[in-house]
């Protein structure tokens, strides 16, 4: 096959899982079949964007600053 052909098949999804002793476990089904290789690229999720939308009316940003504040910090 060539990259032209191999092009038009390809689909990307984006996708939230879990690492958890060494393997990563989507939260939902995946449209793959059984050994079915694909290439991944694995973006940590900040606890920012983990959150966002749990706080109506405010924007990431004033979020971020608020998380990265040491008056709301539980590190001590």
């Amino acid at each position: 096959m060539n990259k032209g052909e191999q092009n038009k098949h390809t689909e990307a999804i984006t996708i939230q899982a879990i690492y958890e002793d060494g393997k990563l476990t989507p939260l939902n089904p995946l449209p793959c079949h059984d050994k079915e290789q694909v290439l991944l690229k694995v973006v940590r999720q900040s606890n920012v964007e983990k959150s966002q939308g749990l706080i109506k009316g405010l924007d990431p940003e004033t979020i971020r600053e608020v998380a990265g504040s040491s008056e709301f910090s539980v590190l001590g």
